[in-house]
């Protein structure tokens, strides 16, 4: 996700996209059952974590960034894509094999997400800016009509190039068309492509 950041800069600032780590979702995951039994939610004591996702100039939900990119993983073996639209309180789930989970079962993964963001929104960001005034959970849906992945350890790199054609507004060839042999592929172009971005410059730092 670091390298996609980087790669796609001018596309996410112009249209007021993020791409962020799964750490999102895992921080929220992690939290959930104590957010979910709390009395009061409105004060709840988040980790410092969360809010510096939300808060990072340049990266500010709400004033930088009004629809945000992450994965999430489904009970320690499935990945997704969540392209969460904060303004309208929609997270839209990119599910490799949608296959494999029941809505009542997705329903179950995503209530953390869904539940969640308004609480969050409200204490870190600022929802005057946008349609976003009530603490009613976020909607969602699986977008259909994809490459469906049923191989196994194909879901992350799959899920995550969902991310990425998603916010290009899924030019061609498009998810839809995507087959195995692509997916060999891209998985070699990411390895390739994260060397480049994040390994080389840290042995390698450009000279002054």
């Amino acid at each position: 996700m670091y390298m996609l950041a980087e790669r796609h800069t001018q596309l996410l600032e112009g249209e007021n996209l993020l791409f962020s780590t799964p750490h999102l979702t895992s921080i929220i995951q992690q939290k959930w059952k104590k957010f979910k039994a709390a009395r009061i939610k409105d004060t709840f004591h988040w980790d410092k974590r969360i809010s510096d996702f939300i808060t990072t100039p340049g990266k500010k939900w709400m004033e930088d960034a009004t629809t945000v990119y992450t994965p999430m993983i489904w009970a320690n073996r499935h990945w997704v894509g969540l392209a969460i639209n904060l303004d309208v309180g929609l997270v839209e789930i990119l599910d490799p094999n949608p296959t494999l989970y029941s809505d009542s079962k997705v329903a179950e993964f995503i209530e953390p997400v869904t539940t969640s963001l308004p609480y969050l929104i409200k204490r870190f960001a600022d929802p005057q800016l946008t349609q976003f005034r009530h603490l009613s959970p976020f909607a969602w849906n699986r977008i259909p009509d994809h490459y469906i992945n049923q191989r196994s350890s194909d879901c992350g790199p799959v899920s995550v190039k969902f991310l990425e054609m998603h916010a290009h507004g899924d030019p061609e060839p498009n998810m839809s068309s995507l087959t195995d042999e692509n997916v060999d592929d891209l998985r070699k172009q990411y390895t390739l492509d994260v060397y480049k971005t994040i390994v080389l410059p840290a042995y390698h730092p450009p000279l002054n």
